[in-house]
């Protein structure tokens, strides 16, 4: 889709049928038209450009799916101004990472300090050279990308250590160095009862397919409890409370046996899932806790090194999940001094363990399994559907919009389907206005001078593109003549700030064509206007504007060469 005269928000289209890597794609948010249109002329060629006339169309879609790369924003806008455009997208977790480099007449250093103050990237003063603003670009989208792939790999990496070791590492409150320390744990072991005996004779894949499915699950708990992940061993987890982060030792046991008691339950919504994809046997999880002293910390070399946990009672904690029965949680005396009185158990049989000259007492944890409603978990599976709803984790805040997600979605699946392709939706006519030189690519007659005009400075900010250029001379001319009209109309009913924007308008546009005498002309109403001075001194500086402004669409009347005609 493209701008039509209008100026409406726009993503510049993509050339049909050729095979390009993705372009960057950067949003102007811009309320004058002219600007807008030499924005997307430079930039097109060379990335994906989103047009915004104003500071509300700008965040909405620098937050809509279509993310941009980074932002071209002008500071002075009506209604919502540059400086409050940055706060808010600041303020959006959607927004708030999108580089924005400031585009500005102002010039002051005041004016700047407050905008890097709010998070601008850079500024770009008007009148805009092409050369410096496209080196800017290309400097931040860089340090962008790689920014962007330093996060994805720092993603990637956190994957292979407990949430709480990445942070602390990139805290800085821990290093990757060989060091442990002593400290009172909670220890969690488990796994599947007689799962390598059940899936002997299955395909790697589907016995792959299983343990993602489990393990997925099982460490989503183990994060909603606070817990630290050790590592995975074969259907085995081990989990531990305390380090690096901890509640104390009691409230580490505590949320240890709470989240075991979580596992279990969460094993039969599994079984559900697992007998709907077609795996009938009854698969159990058992599991051992202990609390102790252990050694924890990084072990290994200099080369390779592992945050784990080492001791008795590691190995304890191993032993009990040995000897426990499907379904069952046991824990040791140590763990159920902690936890009595919040946590329910029986004492069992003392276990003779490998390792332990001595019985080991222990203690079969109440799971509640048992008084879990009926239908408490719903499951479908089927080609092109999958539904697992845990009714007993659904918050009864998020029942109503849990609700209204499944009513839209058997909206969607009740609505008609389409038949056939989709037709694909009309051409829309290139920003280049019908007629223009840019688009033809005709190359008419170059003036030799116009009166109040720089040629040759006007032709450089346009990047030396003659078509480009005298297109832009054409808007200006049957666009800004009625400048001064509208600016003593605004006087007239009062709304300063209206004239001071057409005459900061006018003045950023005709610098950036190369005019000699209205640039300053529209400064110094512009800055008159700003302070407040008499309506005399504004008509006398209005007076001048007229004039210079009058010498320059005259001329631009008389020496522009006029549209081809349209076949």
């Amino acid at each position: 889709m493209a701008a039509t005269a209008g100026g409406t928000d726009t993503v510049a289209p993509v050339q049909a049928g050729t095979a390009m890597a993705p372009r960057s794609r950067i949003l102007v948010i811009e309320d004058s038209e002219d600007i807008r249109y030499l924005l997307d002329a430079l930039l097109r060629e060379r990335y994906e450009v989103m047009l915004a006339a104003s500071g509300d169309a700008g965040l909405a879609l620098a937050a809509s799916p279509q993310r941009p790369d980074i932002i071209l924003l002008d500071v002075m806008m009506p209604d919502m101004d540059g400086y409050e455009v940055l706060r808010r997208l600041g303020r959006d977790t959607r927004t708030a990472d999108i580089p924005v480099i400031f585009l500005t007449a102002l010039g002051s250093v005041e004016e700047e300090h407050r905008g890097l103050d709010l998070g601008a990237t850079d500024y770009v003063t008007k009148p805009i050279s092409p050369p410096v603003l496209l080196a800017r670009l290309k400097l931040h989208l860089e340090r962008n990308a790689y920014a962007r792939r330093l996060r994805d790999l720092a993603q990637q990496l956190s994957r292979y250590l407990a949430p709480q070791v990445y942070q602390s590492l990139f805290e800085g409150s821990r290093q990757a160095e060989i060091r442990t320390q002593r400290k009172k744990l909670t220890v969690f072991f488990s796994d599947i009862k007689n799962f390598t005996a059940s899936t002997a004779k299955w395909q790697p894949e589907e016995v792959t397919l299983l343990l993602n499915s489990y393990f997925s699950e099982m460490s989503a708990i183990a994060a909603e409890y606070g817990a630290t992940l050790d590592k995975f061993i074969g259907d085995a987890i081990v989990i531990f409370f305390g380090d690096p982060q901890t509640l104390g030792v009691r409230e580490d046991a505590l949320q240890c046996v709470r989240m075991a008691i979580a596992m279990q339950k969460r094993m039969e919504a599994l079984r559900l899932r697992w007998r709907g994809m077609g795996i009938n046997k009854t698969f159990e999880i058992r599991i051992g806790i202990n609390s102790g002293f252990c050694d924890v910390g990084n072990f290994g070399s200099e080369l390779r090194m592992e945050y784990t946990i080492i001791g008795r009672e590691v190995n304890l904690a191993s032993r009990l999940e040995q000897a426990a029965e499907p379904g069952e949680i046991l824990i040791s005396s140590e763990t159920h001094a902690l936890v009595q009185g919040e946590i329910g158990a029986d004492a069992r049989d003392p276990v003779m363990a490998k390792g332990f000259s001595e019985p080991i007492p222990v203690y079969a944890v109440h799971t509640g399994a048992t008084e879990s409603r009926s239908g408490s978990a719903i499951h479908c599976d089927r080609p092109g559907l999958r539904v697992d709803i845990d009714l007993d984790r659904v918050s009864a805040a998020d029942r109503a919009e849990t609700a209204a997600s499944l009513r839209q979605m058997l909206e969607a699946l009740e609505a008609p389907q389409p038949q056939g392709a989709p037709l694909p939706p009309a051409a829309v006519a290139d920003q280049v206005a019908p007629g223009d030189a840019a688009r033809d690519g005709v190359d008419p007659a170059w003036p030799v001078t116009l009166a109040g005009l720089d040629l040759a400075l006007g032709l450089r900010r346009a990047m030396d593109m003659k078509p480009l250029y005298l297109s832009m001379l054409g808007r200006y001319r049957d666009g800004r003549r009625d400048t001064p009209a509208r600016i003593r109309q605004a006087l007239d009913a009062g709304d300063l700030k209206t004239a001071e924007l057409l005459s900061h308008s006018l003045r950023g546009v005709s610098a950036q064509i190369g005019a000699t005498r209205v640039p300053a002309d529209a400064q110094a109403l512009e800055q008159a206007i700003h302070e407040g001075q008499s309506r005399a001194s504004l008509e006398t500086l209005l007076a001048a504007l007229e004039s210079s402004l009058g010498e320059l669409v005259a001329a631009l009347d008389a020496g522009l060469p006029p549209e081809p005609a349209r076949p």
